[in-house]
């Protein structure tokens, strides 16, 4: 069941109650009033009647046992609900025109009441009506008994009755309906709040909704539309992370297919042709410098993942001069085969790190302007404030090419990185670890002129 189908019934349940309760309230309230309305007329006619008897009996004793007389009277009133009963010498009835017997008058239980000015009353049921018996002794010796149908009353309170519960009727499809255009339009929201949700579970994670009010409704989208958007920066981080490691997996299937390839090739010309020894030792070295090759793609490779898969690192405050020498000694090799020079030049400054991740950094950022570089060029190596720079003024990176280094197995020149052993997994690594150490890092360069690459470090760690 809809909610506002809910609502309307509960809400028309509850105005129908209320009008009902009320209905009765007022049902009661009118059959008292109409019953006391009869019985005060009964009453006022039943005393003029007996009043008018008692001057005629004072003006005249004599005419008190005169049951002519009295006959005469009571039938001079041009109505049939008086009773007469003589009580002495002996009980006589006198004048009754009424269906009732003198065994059901005294049967009745008869009370006294002030309002009555003297009057005794009692009620009665009988034959389908209603009756007010109102007694009262006369001199002594008569009885006067006047008879009052009160059944009027009841039917008044069934034409009331029906008045009320038309009109009860009336006002409550009335409520009912205003409420149903009202519940429309308060909830029209929610409805279209639904519609979204249906089609944000069918994957359109894009949707959202206007917020048009102040009230909870309105906060209720506002907190939707929030929960969408984290929901859709969400899936679409997830995918985008999904797509990553695809092309990470096809572009790391691609980087070791050629040189298991190559070292296949090789392997297998060793074991079918005889070769001279001068081949075959190059074979055996393209072989070695080959897996090699491997052996660092793989190291790279466990580097990146563990970088991913653990947690917060625990660092300590290091030199820079610390790290600078660590990186100068393990590059080296690369200095010495192109015949480049280091520059290194720090003021003292030390910061928070863990010290063989961003030896990483530096050999790789280096090892990178190396390759850029030309034979007999320099590097220049240097922190200044809350900031490291490695600096080369070797060919460039292209402007469109900047942000795609530090994406995985990304190469702006494969011939050069092939030649010296690059997978395009240095820069990756790069940007993880300085990630991790909440390190920005900055790209200028140039074609033709060289590249700064600058490590920026936290102020508060400085």
């Amino acid at each position: 069941m809809k909610i506002r189908t809910r609502i309307l019934w509960l809400s028309g349940t509850a105005v129908l109650a209320a009008f009902l309760l009320g209905d009765l309230f007022l049902w009661v309230l009118a059959q008292k009033s109409f019953l006391n309305e009869a019985v005060v007329k009964a009453s006022q006619s039943a005393y003029e009647i007996s009043d008018r008897l008692v001057w005629n009996l004072e003006r005249n004793p004599s005419l008190e046992d005169d049951d002519i007389f009295l006959q005469y009277y009571f039938k001079n009133l041009h109505d049939d609900f008086n009773i007469c009963v003589r009580t002495w010498p002996e009980l006589t009835e006198i004048y009754n025109h009424t269906n009732l017997s003198m065994e059901q008058l005294s049967e009745l239980e008869f009370d006294e009441n002030e309002d009555y000015r003297g009057f005794q009353s009692a009620r009665l049921d009988w034959g389908g009506s209603h009756y007010m018996i109102f007694f009262r002794q006369q001199n002594g010796r008569l009885n006067y008994y006047r008879v009052a149908d009160i059944s009027g009353v009841w039917d008044k309170m069934r034409g009331v009755t029906l008045c009320m519960l038309a009109i009860s009727l009336g006002v409550g499809v009335t409520v009912v309906l205003l409420l149903s255009i009202f519940l429309k339009k308060a909830l029209h929201p929610l409805q279209v709040l639904n519609d979204t949700t249906k089609r944000m579970a069918a994957g359109l994670y894009d949707q959202r909704i206007t917020v048009g009010r102040q009230d909870e409704i309105g906060q209720l989208g506002e907190s939707f539309n929030k929960m969408a958007e984290a929901v859709e920066t969400r899936t679409r981080s997830l995918e985008e992370s999904e797509k990553r490691k695809t092309l990470f997996m096809g572009d790391l299937t691609h980087e070791l297919k050629t040189p298991m390839t190559a070292i296949s090739g090789y392997a297998q010309t060793l074991l079918s042709v005889k070769l001279k020894e001068e081949d075959r030792q190059e074979a055996l070295l393209y072989i070695y410098e080959e897996c090699r090759r491997l052996e660092r793609l793989s190291r790279k490779m466990m580097k990146l993942l563990e970088l991913d898969q653990e947690g917060e690192l625990v660092f300590e405050m290091i030199p820079v001069q610390q790290i600078f020498i660590r990186a100068e000694r393990s590059c080296q090799g690369i200095l010495k085969e192109k015949q480049l020079t280091l520059e290194c030049s720090q003021q003292g400054q030390a910061f928070f790190m863990d010290e063989d991740l961003m030896t990483d950094v530096l050999v790789n950022l280096i090892d990178n302007a190396g390759k850029a570089s030309a034979p007999g060029s320099k590097i220049l190596l240097k922190a200044e404030g809350s900031f490291l720079e490695v600096r080369d003024f070797g060919c460039g990176i292209p402007k469109e090419e900047q942000d795609k280094i530090l994406e995985p197995f990304y190469m702006v020149d494969k011939s050069r990185s092939r030649r010296y052993g690059g997978a395009g997994l240095g820069l990756a690594l790069t940007a993880m670890i300085l990630k991790k150490h909440r390190v920005s890092l900055e790209i200028q360069s140039r074609v033709g002129e060289g590249t700064r690459m600058i490590l920026r470090f936290p102020s508060d760690e400085v």
